[in-house]
């Protein structure tokens, strides 16, 4: 858990966490929890992660959000996320 990460991919990480997948990655939630933006800028990484496609309107992940919550997990050495690694 070397890695630092933006605004835009913790707003993704942080709704992937509360699904069952995200769930399962270990350390997922203690390195969201460090890694938070202040929180005038989390809605704005929300909205701008919806802009982006990685988000729906309701902030549910869209498929790229799946991809992107992976690859995140992946790159931010945190485990196994979706069967991934």
């Amino acid at each position: 858990m070397t890695a630092r990460m933006n605004a835009v991919t913790w707003a993704v990480l942080d709704v992937y966490a509360q699904t069952v997948e995200g769930q399962a990655v270990a350390g997922l939630a203690p390195h969201l929890r460090r890694a938070a933006p202040i929180s005038r800028l989390r809605t704005t990484a929300r909205v701008t992660a919806e802009g982006l496609g990685a988000l729906d309107t309701r902030g549910r992940l869209t498929p790229q959000g799946w991809t992107a919550a992976r690859n995140a997990v992946a790159r931010l050495d945190l485990g196994n996320a979706g069967g991934l690694g």
